[in-house]
């Protein structure tokens, strides 16, 4: 699981990595994320990653991504604190997840 508080408030949660970084928009991936964890408290920093195509079946150009990069150790007291801070949790079927990461996390079995 991948949880991201974004600039809105709102807490998003994905099942994976994968996931999440397909549904993030390079250009504004850095601006938007205010906080990036996996359910272990690894914290990630988003960098943007450029890469050139040449000669390809769309032409010459360049093309933008988005990689997570582990940053630090596991703190889960911080990710306890972006959950809190969270307005919002999306999608709103991740709610019952969240709190049960919750719970796992104040009793420290992370």
């Amino acid at each position: 699981m991948l949880i991201t508080l974004q600039e809105d408030g709102v807490l998003y949660v994905y099942d994976s990595a994968e996931d999440a970084v397909r549904d993030i928009d390079a250009s504004e991936a850095e601006e938007n994320f205010q906080a990036v964890f996996d359910d272990r408290g690894q914290g990630y920093t988003l960098r943007r990653k450029r890469w050139r195509r040449l000669f390809g079946f769309f032409g010459n150009g360049e093309a933008a991504g988005v990689v997570l990069a582990p940053r630090g150790s596991a703190d889960s007291a911080a990710l306890l604190r972006t959950i809190a801070s969270a307005r919002t949790i999306a999608p709103r079927a991740a709610v019952r997840k969240v709190g049960r990461l919750v719970d796992r996390l104040a009793k420290g079995t992370a």
